[in-house]
């Protein structure tokens, strides 16, 4: 029975990212993202994939960081970004069980660096390449079936988004606001 709602949340985790790569906003999508991530991780939480819950923090925080980007000026520091993953590393290392710990390291790593970027094509290209496959297996070894179906949305969500708005039209300034 937990794992049936476990996934219920994972699906709404779904709509919520479905939504997000649909808005022309950076902010916009960091915000809803962040709903997402609350039921994502809520999903790993009752799955028992803390690696999983602890990196769907890290994302609410690093989105509420770049929400503030252009009014707090030293969070334009280029060598922030990697600095904001290091809590990633010391728990994959603190709680290290097997390989699988490594996936939500690389997933939140990667999707880090690219969405501080503040660049549409970068985060999507970001999410298509590393971010959903690597979310993908490891919701696929921790049995989040919800979380499978977010990342397939996701990948579909941004290619929607490219044919949508064009790969040129991602570098619209509207994007970074």
């Amino acid at each position: 029975m937990i794992a049936v709602i476990a996934n219920g949340f994972g699906v709404l985790s779904t709509l919520c990212f479905i939504i997000s790569f649909q808005v022309k906003s950076n902010k916009g999508l960091f915000i809803i993202q962040s709903i997402a991530n609350v039921f994502y991780g809520t999903q790993f939480y009752l799955l028992g994939a803390y690696g999983g819950l602890f990196n769907m923090g890290m994302q609410i925080l690093r989105n509420m960081l770049l929400l503030k980007v252009e009014e707090w000026k030293w969070l334009q520091w280029k060598g922030l970004a990697p600095l904001v993953c290091v809590p990633s590393l010391i728990y994959m290392i603190i709680t290290w069980q097997s390989w699988l710990d490594i996936i939500p390291f690389i997933a939140f790593t990667v999707g880090t660096l690219m969405y501080w970027t503040n660049s549409a094509k970068l985060m999507r290209l970001s999410e298509l390449i590393a971010v959903c496959p690597a979310w993908l297996l490891y919701d696929f070894m921790t049995k989040a079936y919800g979380g499978m179906l977010t990342e397939l949305v996701i990948l579909g969500s941004v290619v929607v988004s490219i044919i949508r708005f064009g790969w040129k039209g991602l570098d619209d300034p509207d994007f970074k606001k």
